[in-house]
């Protein structure tokens, strides 16, 4: 049996989340009301990246290559691990500030699934790594659904979260921030143990 089988997502649920995340990549508001706001719903949508997450991991260990796959593996797992924890801890400490807390369950919901999206972006590059291309004939790709997915973050928090679109930009370049912060860290943890 799946674990992303009937008895964790309703088929309602299914469609209501794919079509919300359509939307959001069109820049439509009103794909974020498809997305409920209940933390039983915030809870469950983390099945999502945690089931997508092997294929965004393959990507990262294949721009690390010269090194084992486990250790890469192990070391961009926890990468990514600790900045997702940081950025949803900033963001909701954000949220009480402007007193928005009773909206950060739905951006952790449409936070989750926007990972359906930002997985299919990333097929061209995991072809790419697959096929044995020269990085630098896909890099540019890479750094665009990069800078796109943080323009989608905006996006999304100023919805959710009903921010100004500035606020909501900046707390998307606080996690920018994070995640370069983690993989300099994370370079020069690698630099360390060789």
């Amino acid at each position: 049996m799946s674990i992303l089988s009937k008895g964790n997502f309703s088929k309602h649920e299914w469609k209501a989340a794919l079509l919300g995340c359509l939307e959001i990549c069109l820049f439509m508001r009103q794909g974020l009301g498809r997305f409920d706001d209940r933390p039983s719903s915030a809870i469950k949508s983390f099945l999502i990246p945690v089931i997508l997450s092997p294929l965004m991991l393959a990507v990262l260990v294949g721009f690390s290559g010269g090194f084992s796959f486990n250790y890469l593996l192990g070391l961009h797992t926890a990468r990514v691990a600790v900045t997702s924890g940081l950025f949803l801890a900033v963001v909701y400490l954000m949220t009480r500030q402007y007193g928005r807390e009773a909206h950060f369950m739905r951006f952790v919901t449409v936070n989750n699934w926007m990972t359906v999206p930002s997985t299919l972006f990333l097929l061209p590059v995991v072809a790419c790594l697959v096929l044995g291309v020269d990085h630098s004939a896909y890099e540019t790709y890479a750094l665009f659904i990069t800078l796109a997915g943080y323009v989608y973050t905006a996006f999304v928090l100023t919805g959710c979260l009903r921010l100004p679109w500035e606020m909501g930009g900046f707390i998307a370049i606080m996690g920018l921030a994070i995640d370069q912060h983690a993989l300099e860290f994370t370079r020069s943890l690698h630099q360390f143990l060789m």
